[in-house]
């Protein structure tokens, strides 16, 4: 007659279940680490082309008499803060002198750490622009 051995039974079940918390936080990590690096890499590109964008707000009068351009430091801030606004991401814009600086900030919600409590991370970008005199 076989016998039926009663103490092991539903032990792979619980193995298999904790493996497959494991796997699921281990997947979730490498999905969201990089959808972070991603938002990390788009707010710095955000940033920079915002600082471009505002360091071609140049002054008119200095264009038109042929001397060195300088910034119009109002109109680069509002260019900056309107690209900005164009791509949706919040920041500063400042402007000192011929350099203007741009921090942004951008969030996303994660896909899979949500099941552990992180339902969103934020990321920082930096970016500056130089106005370079040709003469």
């Amino acid at each position: 007659m076989k016998q039926i051995i009663r103490d092991e039974r539903g032990s792979a079940s619980v193995w298999l279940v904790g493996l497959s918390v494991v796997l699921a936080i281990a997947i979730g990590g490498a999905v969201d680490g990089s959808r972070k690096a991603q938002a990390h890499s788009h707010a710095t590109a955000v940033a920079e082309e915002a600082a471009r964008a505002a360091a071609q707000a140049l002054r008119a009068h200095a264009l038109a008499t042929g001397v060195d351009a300088d910034l119009n430091p109002d109109l680069a801030a509002a260019e900056g803060r309107r690209y900005l606004a164009a791509t949706g991401a919040s920041g500063t814009v400042s402007v000192e002198g011929g350099r203007v600086s741009v921090d942004t900030t951008v969030t996303r919600s994660t896909i899979f750490l949500g099941m552990i409590g992180i339902a969103e991370f934020t990321v920082h970008g930096h970016g500056t622009a130089d106005l370079i005199s040709a003469g």
